[in-house]
């Protein structure tokens, strides 16, 4: 078939045509003819297109620019005092109206709070991009949270509009017209400059393109501790030709010069509008181009430097670029260029005999500041309440220092959770906050210090006391110092979240977080305290999070309350609405999710995390997890790459990537990291036993038997207890092994694993009657667990060995098959398990054809495995697959 080569027709261009149809327009009449022969280059069917609109307009007298409705009635489709739109939003007042759109004060009857209603005027509400609805996914401080998007039946038709967060204030190019100059180098201006940074990158890290930055689209409020807060507003809506109805003073003068010749919008002409507004807020308001300029020096020349220092000069000169390539890539590269600290001294000479003057710039620290808050040390008989109060409290010192918002040094945080067990995190860290607390008949005696490491001198120090019962009244007061002057002395210039939370809820939340992140077995006790924190703090996110975090905990360690689950997912929407872009609450979001079995949605929660907090691994790490479910194993791989180089002295990415090494049965690699977790944390007491669990498959025995000792040693926990159990089994001990389970699983919490092991012990020591009781406990664990996910192959293999333990042959091959159905090819155990499944009910050749293709490590496995039956092991089939 010959093949033809075809040009794209020119009525497939019409979002262009329109595009530079409506910038003809916006120009004097006798400036359209060159501007369209510039625009369009050598595309002459694009330029006769358009100039046939601009030709047929001349002629019909602003006939295709005026809508056939008066434009009161399409412009302005909702009158204050209209019914409830959408059952919801009662219209107020006009708040505003641009180029593009009304916006509307209303109220919103369902959350109980203001809200600003946008409409687009008649002729764009058929041309919203894609980006306006990616608004709703774009979470930060610095950018207007939209809340919805909804369609409302009017007298002109369907009428979309967005709800938004209402902003009281004023707009920036209201605060220009009484701007000082060089306003951008005062303190006020770049707190403003840096904030529109950060709103700006949170944009484009949702892959939007605001389109239309300007200063009358950022609004100037004010929070509710009385500090600064700079909102981009109305990003993602315009689009084309509908930016060039939003002229400032009659000018467009916030487009870069690609757009005037209708090429797309791009990460490059926002930051050209970007670095307008910083040359405004350093000239006074002034723009780069006066009002008269032709088009010819708007789309091929650089303005008159601004009024700022040389290297503001040149940064906000490069953003102006007429040619986008010569921009800059990202705003995290616009943000260097302009205020990258330098540590040059400038030396100033008066005139000859004069004295000499020394002026410096202004400088702050580039260095990396690596804060580790170390354990505590207390000393006296603090009680049960006191402990959780003082740990609880570094919990929340770490995750404020984790959630500043831009400091001026590159700044990673170990958290408590990082430090303690023994972690070395803090060996790389350049500072440590350590407290002691006393207490004593006259009551608590804290010592708070910053300091420097690894020399140890001291930066900052606070010293505080309180009766016995005002322990927790000293630590919110406490928290507030320590926040502030350390941002100060290590010179981060960044802003702490707010305090939400009263004084008289700061008690209950602090003991809260210390059920619900260090003592698990109690997290279901936390929910009552966060409970009353809510309640004494309902516009709280921390309650709400912790809620979540406590029920997660409950839900699925200490209960089988389903009900715990749909509370936990509606809390942490709660905690999500408050302050969405925390990076905790997304985290905890995606383990609600993954642990429902929901991995793909935990995947976003997790990709959020990531993005809003960069620096910490955790968010890497339960990716990992969840590609890992998921099948995509070079991914998960990837994450988990990734989580170590982010915090490469922290022990549990390690721990988490010898877990998915071990799966996949690469048996060297999961050895590696887990020794490097040990290293890293030789006194958290899981690698151990991930390690001696290692050494048991591999016949190491005397290692395994070290690493489980030492475990104890730490902390007797049901894991270590088993990894003994099955040491003496393998040394004949068969009633020592028995005992030592039966501590196990009073010890608890216990698992559906568990019940195996522990029937089996009693069928060695001949107790059949007890061995069925136990298989039988095991599968009502297994099933009871496939009653949440009922997809979960690793489950479901399980119940098909707990069948064949007890004889039921049929429901065991039935799960068997299931299982294999819906497995996970990267899980090696199900196949394990489907082996000895088979073994069991006498069923040699689906056992042999499961281990046809098994992994070579599987197959030596199966080689030392003392539980198969003597009619496999003895086949030739196996005996030549297990010797590879």
């Amino acid at each position: 078939m010959e093949a033809h080569q075809t040009s794209q027709p020119v009525s497939d261009n019409d979002e262009l045509i329109v595009t530079l149809f409506l910038a003809a327009m916006s120009r004097p009449e006798p400036e359209r003819a060159p501007f369209l022969s510039e625009a369009c280059g050598a595309d002459s069917a694009l330029l006769a297109a358009v100039e046939r609109r601009v030709k047929w307009e001349a002629r019909l007298g602003g006939f295709l620019l005026t809508p056939v409705v008066p434009r009161e009635r399409v412009d302005r489709p909702f009158l204050p005092g209209d019914a409830v739109l959408d059952e919801r939003f009662a219209i107020l007042r006009v708040a505003g109206e641009g180029g593009m759109g009304v916006v509307y004060e209303a109220f919103d009857r369902r959350l109980d709070r203001r809200v600003a209603l946008k409409c687009p005027h008649f002729e764009f509400r058929k041309r919203l991009p894609p980006e306006a609805m990616k608004a709703l996914s774009v979470a930060h401080d610095n950018v207007c949270k939209v809340y919805g998007f909804h369609t409302e039946k009017g007298a002109t038709g369907e009428i979309d509009f967005f709800t938004m967060e209402f902003l009281d204030g004023e707009t920036l190019a209201a605060r220009l017209e009484r701007a000082p100059s060089r306003w951008l180098e005062a303190e006020e201006g770049r707190r403003i400059a840096q904030q529109l940074c950060d709103g700006l990158q949170a944009v484009h890290q949702q892959g939007i393109v605001h389109r239309d930055l300007k200063a009358s689209n950022v609004m100037l409020t004010t929070r509710k501790d009385g500090t600064l807060r700079a909102v981009i507003m109305d990003f993602g809506i315009a689009q084309g030709g509908d930016l060039f109805s939003s002229s400032v003073r009659g000018t467009p003068a916030y487009l870069a010069p690609e757009l005037w010749k209708g090429r797309p919008a791009s990460v490059q002409s926002d930051l050209y509008a970007l670095s307008v507004l910083f040359y405004e807020m350093a000239c006074s308001g002034r723009q780069p181009f006066a009002e008269g300029s032709t088009w010819e020096q708007r789309l091929q020349t650089l303005p008159a430097p601004a009024e700022a220092s040389q290297r503001l000069r040149s940064a906000i000169a490069r953003g102006l670029h007429p040619d986008q390539q010569r921009r800059y890539g990202s705003v995290a590269e616009f943000r260097r260029a302009l205020w990258s600290p330098s540590r040059r001294w400038l030396l100033g000479v008066a005139a000859a005999g004069a004295v000499g003057v020394f002026a410096k710039e202004q400088y702050w620290p580039s260095s990396a500041v690596r804060l580790a808050v170390l354990a505590p040390a207390i000393k006296g008989t603090s009680g049960d309440e006191a402990t959780a109060l003082i740990t609880g409290f570094l919990h929340d010192l770490s995750y404020r220092f984790q959630t500043l918002r831009g400091a001026r040094r590159p700044l990673t945080v170990y958290p408590l959770s990082q430090t303690s067990d023994g972690a070395s995190a803090q060996s790389t860290a350049t500072h440590v906050i350590a407290s002691q607390f006393t207490m004593s008949t006259a009551g608590w005696s804290v010592a708070t210090e910053l300091k420097e490491a690894p020399s140890g001198r001291p930066v900052r120090h606070w010293q505080r006391s309180s009766s016995r019962e005002g322990l927790a009244a000293l630590l919110f007061a406490l928290q507030s110092s320590v926040m502030t002057e350390s941002i100060a002395q290590l010179s981060l210039h960044a802003e702490p979240k707010r305090q939400t939370l009263t004084r008289e809820s700061y008690a209950d939340y602090l003991q809260g977080l210390h059920l619900a992140r260090v003592d698990y077995e109690n997290a279901a006790n936390a929910v009552p305290l966060f409970e009353r924190v809510i309640k004494a703090s309902p516009e709280s996110p921390l309650g709400y999070a912790g809620l979540a975090e406590a029920l997660l905990n409950a839900r699925y360690m200490i209960t089988r309350d389903k009900s715990l689950e749909g509370r936990a997912f509606t809390a942490i929407a709660q905690a999500e609405q408050r302050d969405p872009d925390s990076a905790h609450v997304h985290l905890v979001a995606g383990k609600l999710s993954a642990a429902g079995g929901n991995n793909e949605r935990a995947l976003g929660s997790y990709r959020r995390a990531s993005e809003l907090s960069p620096n910490d691994a955790e968010p890497y790490m339960e990716s990992a997890r969840a590609l890992f479910m998921l099948n995509r194993r070079p991914e998960a791989e990837a994450a988990f790459q990734t989580a170590v180089a982010v915090q490469p002295s922290y022990y549990k990415p390690y721990l988490l990537a010898g877990g998915y090494y071990y799966e996949i049965r690469n048996f060297n690699a999961a050895e590696k990291n887990w020794l490097e977790a040990v290293r890293l944390a030789p006194g958290q007491s899981l690698a151990r036993l991930n390690l001696a669990s290692l050494y048991l498959t591999t016949n190491r025995w005397a290692e395994a038997e070290t690493q489980a000792l030492e475990s104890l040693r730490i902390k007797r926990t049901r894991f270590a207890l088993e990894i003994m159990a099955a040491l003496h089994e393998r040394a004949g001990r068969n009633a020592e092994s028995l005992t030592v389970l039966e501590e196990a699983a009073r010890l608890g919490p216990n698992n559906y694993t568990m019940w195996v092991e522990l029937g089996e012990a009693y069928q060695r020591v001949g107790r059949p009657a007890d061995a069925l009781r136990t298989y039988r406990k095991g599968l009502e664990d297994t099933e009871w667990g496939l009653s949440e996910n009922p997809r979960d192959a690793v489950r479901i293999v399980w119940c098909a060995l707990y069948h064949a333990k007890l004889g039921e042959a049929a429901s065991a091959r039935a799960r068997a098959s299931q299982a294999w159905a819906l497995r996970n090819p990267s899980i090696s155990s199900i196949r394990k398990y489907m082996v000895l499944t088979y073994d069991l009910i006498h069923d040699k050749e689906a056992a042999l054809n499961l281990l046809k293709d098994a992994p070579v490590e599987l197959l030596k496995e199966f080689g030392r495995n003392l539980e198969l039956s003597p009619a496999l092991r003895q086949d030739s089939r196996f005996k030549q697959l297990t010797s590879q």
